[in-house]
C-alpha cells in the first residue's frame, strides 16, 4: 500500500481567460470543481492507477470536504483524515490561458494546522511499505515534520519519495535537507530542481510537454493538446509510484508517469482527463 501525506485542497477551475477587467463578466468555456491538492490529486492518481492507497490529510467539516472524500472514495482511497480539525476544507481557485498556463488564488482552511499535532505517521501504517509526501512546502506541519516522517518510514523498511512543490517563503533547502538522507525518490519540476542539491540519480525532474528525466535520463513526454496544467504534475507523481509498484523498472514507471500527466492536462481541473491502467499501459506500450 502507498501512504500519501500532503495537503487536501478543493478547486475551482475556469478557463481559458486571457484577461480578466474589473466591474466585467467573462464566459470561459471549461468549468471544473472537486478534489485537488498535491497529497489528494496523487492519491487519486496512483488509486486510477491501480494502486492501494491511503491518504493522510487534513479536512473540513463542510460540503467541500465531504465532496473531497465522495470523490477520493470512488477512486478506492482509503482517506484518513488528520483528528481535531473542524473547520473550512483547504479551496483554490484557478484560472487557467489558452496553452495550459494558470494563475492560482489558495484558501488554506484547516491545513494551517494539519501535522502539527501529528508526531508520527506509523499509525496509519497498517499494511504500507512506500511513504510519499506531497509538497511540504504547502502545510506549515509538514515543513516542520516531513523529514521526521521520511525518517521513521525508512526505519520501517518503506520506500520514500518526495515531490518538492515550489516556496513562496523561499526557505527551500533549509526545508528539504533535512529529508534527502531518508528519500530514495525526489520529484521536482524544472523550476523547483533549480533549488535542489541531491544525487542526480535519485531525481525525477518534471518538464511537462517535454517529458521528464529520472537519473539524468531524458524521457520524451507525450502530445496532446494542452488544456489546463493545474495537477498535471501530482497526476505524474501518482502514475509514476503505481508503475513502481507493480514492479515497473524506472524508466517505464516515467514513461507511464508522463501518460498520466498528459492525460491530467487534457482536461479542465487536476483528474477529470485521467483514465484507468488497462487503457494508460495501451497509451503507452500498445
Amino acid at each position: 500500500m502507498l501512504l500519501v501525506a500532503g495537503n487536501l485542497v478543493y478547486d475551482w477551475i475556469a478557463g481559458p481567460i486571457e484577461e480578466l477587467s474589473w466591474d466585467q463578466t467573462v464566459w470561459p468555456e471549461e468549468f471544473a470543481a472537486g478534489l485537488g491538492g498535491n497529497g489528494g490529486t496523487t492519491a487519486y492518481a496512483a488509486a486510477r492507477m491501480g494502486a492501494s492507497v491511503r491518504l493522510v490529510s487534513g479536512c473540513g467539516d463542510d460540503a467541500h470536504g465531504r465532496l473531497c472524500r465522495e470523490r477520493l472514495a470512488s477512486a478506492g482511497v482509503d482517506f484518513a483524515a488528520l483528528p481535531e480539525l473542524t473547520g473550512e476544507t483547504a479551496m483554490t481557485t484557478g484560472l487557467f490561458r489558452e496553452g495550459g498556463a494558470r494563475a492560482l488564488i489558495h484558501r488554506p482552511g484547516v491545513l494551517r494546522e494539519a501535522f502539527q499535532n501529528t508526531p508520527s505517521l506509523l499509525p496509519y501504517g497498517q499494511g504500507v511499505r512506500w511513504l510519499h509526501i506531497g509538497n511540504p512546502f504547502a502545510v506549515p506541519g509538514l515543513r516542520r515534520n516531513a523529514s521526521r516522517y521520511l525518517q521513521e518510514a525508512r526505519d520501517a523498511g518503506w520506500t520514500t519519495s518526495l515531490d518538492m512543490g515550489w516556496d513562496r517563503n523561499g526557505e527551500w533547502m533549509s526545508v528539504i535537507a533535512p529529508c534527502l538522507p531518508f528519500c530514495d525518490l525526489v520529484f521536482a519540476n524544472a523550476a523547483e530542481a533549480e533549488h535542489l542539491v541531491f544525487d542526480e540519480a535519485r531525481t525525477v525532474v518534471k518538464r511537462g510537454a517535454e517529458g521528464c528525466s529520472v537519473g539524468g535520463v531524458e524521457v520524451p513526454g507525450i502530445p496532446v493538446k494542452a488544456v489546463d496544467s493545474t495537477g498535471a504534475g501530482d497526476c505524474f507523481c501518482g502514475g509514476f509510484i503505481a508503475a513502481a509498484l507493480r514492479g515497473l523498472p524506472p524508466l517505464d514507471a516515467a514513461r507511464i508517469a508522463n501518460a498520466c500527466g498528459a492525460q491530467s492536462v487534457s482536461a479542465a481541473g487536476a483528474t477529470d482527463g485521467l483514465l484507468g491502467w488497462d487503457e494508460t499501459w495501451q497509451t503507452v506500450f500498445g
